[in-house]
């Protein structure tokens, strides 16, 4: 069984021409959101949002929610261009899983687990010693490398490296954007990735696909690149959550890869299209 952990974000979201939009972001949203549509089940550990902004996911049928107790939301800041680009800022941050989570309100739910995604939003959020009991018992742990790649404050996102071994201890998965990859390892090839203490590294090379390192080894899977869309969010945590419940299922981690950007590309024409029904209407 798969678990994904991480925060419920607020996604303050702006295009160009339209008023500010409200809506439910983050690993659990995301990730959940694809495994739903591919009708895959998983058990969705989430901290912060309010009854209202957590409705959109704990109302679809399929998956396990479970919320913690906390006393805020990560607030996500983010203008998005017809181009594919964005700007993005941190508007506050949440409250971070700590060991005592894991071995608390979270524990019944992971004793069923035997792979579980940490989808950290800031560094901090999970901490070495939270990644190191969330491995305990022999679960395998993805992580997101934006967590520790970004720079625990409010204001424009900024990241920095290079990546400290404690940021990643008991991970055995670490899933890099580009952007992140340069700056925590200092570049996208098998000799940056090498530097990372994990097992695997995965880069997502947006439409181009994912190159996955494991011992030694570069792997590259292709995906579609789906044009006429400009909001990608949440694409990321959508692969790491398909990567990770394929492993679970017994995929390598090449193959897991591969099927994770097939679903992705699937999830974002989906969502070009319904754009494009929202214009035409």
């Amino acid at each position: 069984m798969l678990a994904i952990c991480g925060q419920y974000v607020l996604d303050r979201v702006r295009e160009p021409g339209s008023a500010p939009v409200e809506r439910l972001g983050g690993a659990p949203a995301f990730a959940a959101s694809a495994l739903r549509r591919l009708g895959l089940t998983a058990l969705i550990l989430a901290k912060g949002g309010t009854p209202a902004l957590r409705a959109p996911l704990e109302a679809g049928g399929g998956l396990e929610v479970v919320v913690g107790p906390s006393r805020a939301t990560f607030v996500s800041e983010l203008e998005i261009f017809g181009d594919g680009q964005r700007h993005q800022a941190i508007g506050a941050l949440g409250d971070p899983f700590a060991p005592t989570d894991v071995a608390g309100w979270m524990a019944p739910a992971l004793a069923r687990a035997r792979t579980v995604v940490a989808g950290a939003q800031w560094r901090g959020d999970f901490p070495g010693r939270t990644l190191r009991a969330l491995a305990r018992g022999g679960r395998t742990v993805y992580l997101d490398a934006q967590g520790p790649a970004r720079v625990s404050e409010v204001g424009p996102v900024r990241l920095e490296g290079p990546l400290d071994p404690a940021w990643v201890a008991g991970v055995h998965v670490l899933k890099c954007s580009e952007e992140e990859a340069e700056a925590l390892l200092g570049g996208t090839d098998a000799a940056a990735a090498a530097r990372s203490p994990t097992p695997i590294v995965v880069i997502t090379q947006g439409h181009h696909g994912a190159a996955v390192f494991e011992g030694g080894r570069e792997t590259v899977v292709g995906a579609e690149r789906i044009r006429g869309l400009a909001d990608t969010v949440g694409a990321g945590d959508a692969f790491l959550g398909l990567m990770a419940e394929g492993t679970d299922r017994g995929a390598s981690p090449a193959e897991a890869a591969q099927r994770a950007c097939e679903g992705v590309s699937a999830i974002l024409r989906a969502r070009r299209d319904a754009a494009e029904r929202g214009r035409g209407s």
